[in-house]
């Protein structure tokens, strides 16, 4: 349909507002109550026949919700009031559309529905883009007040943070259903294993077949450790969640506990791990959970930096803290990765191998937060990686 205004109705920023629209994955959606129940509310409060939430894309008004406009839901941007709305940051206020030169010969005026009155608000994003209107709609002209005009777009701002909720709801399940897949497959590589080594044992228990049976066995436990490792991390982090998880502190020496996890980590023979800094620092802490928090960065920079020969833990001591860091000469992670690293079930993409269920980083990071300490981590592609967390002193 041709453009009814007569002007032109696609801001400077029309594809970067439209991919704006685009990340909150409301357009073409189902109604939800929530929705309407904002409606509802503005034709309570506003003593109004008709309101409604439009979202706007490149060429089409979507309605979310509606009262008033009888189950309609497409209207083309062309002829669409909320086109004409979202021109400008601030409401759209028609007192009279036969008064006004952009609407007086508009069709929803002469013919459909009649329309005398018409207020829009913005729904604005957080980061400054229209992506659509909170409406009030009027078969007769009126005016309304100051007061009542703060009052409509801060239901605008209601309708956001309802579209930011939604979207972060919307987030939060993608990541359930991701993290079901990826623990369905992780669990049931060892599982497969296991089961495996079992019916061989069976089928040859009574052959003599020493050499087979003790591999089969070694195997076997390779998949239960496995297993125990994987339901470990879901319960600390269930814990975790439900602010379950004690803390048994005590005073010990970290600079020992370093070289104790340094010791058991060099069994693979692929890194040297190097230790510097004030070995004498002692702590009070949870020795078990910080163990845990270090053998996790130290594991985590030999996978993730298998070409790093040398990973250097270093400790420092401050008048409150001590900060240890853990560093590798590895490919580095993607800035845009490093806001979400410590997140839960969030599983880095630098190409290397991909395992577990990606709770490592936020149970250290839990753990460490519990400590009252502080955790983080420095890093640019090409340039290798340095983890660090603090401990009060």
């Amino acid at each position: 349909m041709d453009n009814v205004y007569g002007i032109n109705l696609i801001p400077d920023n029309d594809a970067e507002r439209v991919a704006a629209l685009d990340r909150y994955q409301i357009f073409n959606s189902h109604r939800e109550k929530a929705f309407d129940s904002i409606c509802e509310l503005a034709c309570e409060l506003f003593s109004c026949p008709i309101s409604h939430i439009s979202f706007l894309n490149s060429d089409t008004e979507f309605i979310k919700a509606e009262v008033g406009l009888n189950g309609i839901q497409y209207v083309s941007r062309n002829e669409g009031f909320c086109a004409v709305a979202i021109l400008q940051p601030d409401l759209l206020l028609v007192e009279d559309t036969h008064q006004h030169e952009l609407f007086v010969n508009h069709p929803y005026v002469t013919d459909k529905l009649r329309i005398r009155f018409y207020a829009g608000a913005p729904i604005i994003t957080p980061d400054g883009y229209i992506i659509g209107t909170l409406c009030l709609i009027d078969t007769e002209p009126r005016s309304i007040s100051e007061k009542e005009k703060k009052l409509l777009k801060k239901l605008a701002v209601v309708a956001m943070e309802q579209t930011q909720l939604r979207a972060e709801n919307l987030a939060l399940l993608q990541q359930r259903d991701e993290f079901i897949a990826v623990a369905s497959h992780e669990m049931r590589t060892p599982v497969t294993a296991l089961k495996a080594a079992v019916q061989i044992l069976h089928t040859h228990q009574d052959d003599g077949t020493v050499a087979l049976q003790k591999a089969m066995i070694e195997q076997a436990n390779r998949s239960v450790n496995k297993l125990a490792f994987l339901v470990n991390d879901l319960f600390d982090a269930s814990r975790l969640a439900a602010r379950k998880y004690s803390l048994n502190k005590t005073y010990f020496d970290l600079g020992k506990l370093i070289n104790h996890c340094c010791d058991l980590l060099k069994v693979s023979g692929k890194h040297e791990l190097d230790i510097e800094g004030d070995l004498s620092v002692r702590v009070v802490a949870d020795e078990e959970r910080v163990e845990q928090v270090l053998v996790n960065l130290i594991e985590n920079a030999m996978k993730y930096a298998p070409d790093s020969r040398i990973i250097l833990i270093r400790i420092s001591r401050w008048s409150d803290h001590v900060r240890v860091e853990v560093s590798d000469n590895g490919p580095g992670i993607d800035s845009d990765q490093l806001p979400h690293i410590f997140k839960r079930y969030f599983r880095s993409e630098n190409g290397a191998p991909q395992a577990g269920l990606g709770l490592g980083l936020y149970i250290s990071s839990e753990i460490v937060k519990q400590h009252g300490g502080e955790i983080g981590v420095e890093s640019e592609q090409g340039r290798g990686s340095n983890f660090w967390f603090t401990l009060p002193v």
